[in-house]
């Protein structure tokens, strides 16, 4: 699983950031995480194709979150997908995509379609379990995200394999945790040659919150926690007024959650880039663990 941060500005583009999109390529396919304005651009700039998206993911209904889906439907449409997308988001999204619809019916010349979430909510995405929970963001429904892998097997052991007699053209059944049984009549077990599963990778994603119990929950052990930071803390009280975090805030939830890496996004377009290079360079002096993100950075896991 690859984490691809497409837009990492809050509200306002900036010349060195765009707004919210996160891409998580599982390989045969990806989804988008957020569409924020321009978002096609950075999926061409990351070489990633539009023929793999297979869902985009709404967090909630905020313009910068997802004005951008809709030109990324049509760019799609113009290329001539022939494939269906799905798309899952909150209560409403379904009406506004149809009066688009209505009034621009070349939006899209494949089937598209929506699923809209209230509440907490689980999907199946090829090896992975998605998850949909509330989170705290004002009077607007919004949504973190947690996405697990499934267990994986456990490290092929080949000197067992050959003590115990396992043709080279039978390992790969044996991998995929099927049993062989050998010309004697012996039956070898995937777990006979197999070291333990290895426990899938945990991700999980913010969205726009100040922090909130549902979050620091469902964060518990990630692998990743990519928490929003719109404001340094001097911006406390507009981060409390606006439904939002501070850079610290971000921290504290990762930290309390016990998350292994915890990368920081959402930044406000007050702050240029020198300007988080700096913050950056000062808290990983105490936090290793912290990342600020960037455009087009890669997180492979």
């Amino acid at each position: 699983m690859r984490i691809i941060f497409l837009g990492t500005s809050a509200a306002v583009p900036t010349v060195d950031r765009s707004l919210s999109s996160i891409a998580v390529d599982m390989g045969r396919e990806y989804i988008l995480i957020d569409a924020g304005e321009g978002v096609q651009k950075q999926i061409m700039l990351t070489g990633l194709g539009f023929g793999k998206l297979s869902r985009i993911i709404i967090t909630h209904l905020h313009g910068d979150h997802y004005f951008g889906i809709f030109p990324l439907l049509q760019t799609m449409s113009i290329l001539r997908r022939s494939s269906p997308l799905d798309i899952i988001a909150p209560a409403g999204f379904s009406s506004i995509y149809k009066a688009l619809k209505e009034i621009t019916p070349t939006l899209t010349s494949y089937e598209v379609r929506i699923t809209e979430v209230n509440g907490e909510n689980e999907f199946r995405l090829l090896n992975c379990t998605l998850k949909m929970f509330p989170v705290c963001h004002g009077n607007t429904p919004t949504y973190g995200i947690s996405i697990k892998e499934d267990d994986k097997p456990g490290r092929f052991d080949p000197e067992k394999s050959d003590k115990l007699g396992v043709p080279v053209e039978l390992r790969g059944v044996l991998q995929k945790g099927i049993p062989i049984k050998l010309p004697d009549g012996k039956v070898i077990r995937p777990e006979d040659v197999m070291g333990p599963p290895r426990k899938g990778a945990k991700v999980v994603f913010s969205s726009d919150t100040r922090p909130c119990d549902s979050l620091l929950k469902e964060a518990e052990n990630a692998d990743v926690l990519i928490h929003e930071a719109t404001y340094d803390d001097d911006k406390k009280d507009r981060a409390e007024k606006t439904g939002h975090s501070t850079i610290s805030e971000a921290i504290e939830v990762g930290i309390a959650s016990k998350a292994r890496k915890i990368v920081l996004t959402h930044f406000s377009a007050r702050y240029k880039k020198e300007d988080l290079e700096k913050m950056e360079t000062k808290i990983r002096e105490k936090y290793e663990n912290v990342i600020f993100a960037r455009d087009l950075m890669v997180i492979d896991l």
